[in-house]
């Protein structure tokens, strides 16, 4: 659970700033001559091509966090009903041991 928090607050920081591979599209543009400058309002094709490039990896990177958060979760619940079935298994011990 504290994973994902972080991972979200993390995303969200990240959420506020360009991605590396916007950020090179950016650069791409501005040296074609493609917008003005840089701080542009416009975005150009490479700009674009960079931020749809970076919400794909962003979302690939939620997926395998999602699918690790719920192996963690399994993992969780089989520790939980081993200790379960272990627990019975030593109380029917003591009872064959007439305890």
């Amino acid at each position: 659970m504290k994973r994902s928090i972080l991972a979200v607050a993390a995303l969200f920081a990240l959420a506020a700033c360009d991605g590396a591979r916007e950020d090179a599209g950016e650069q791409a543009d501005n040296a074609a001559g493609v917008v003005s400058s840089e701080d542009a309002v416009a975005s150009g094709p490479n700009e674009t091509l960079g931020e749809v490039r970076d919400d794909a990896a962003e979302s690939a990177n939620e997926a395998r966090e999602a699918r690790a958060d719920a192996m963690e979760d399994a993992a969780d619940e089989s520790r939980a009903a081993a200790d379960q079935k272990a627990d019975t298994l030593e109380e029917q011990a003591e009872q064959a041991r007439g305890r």
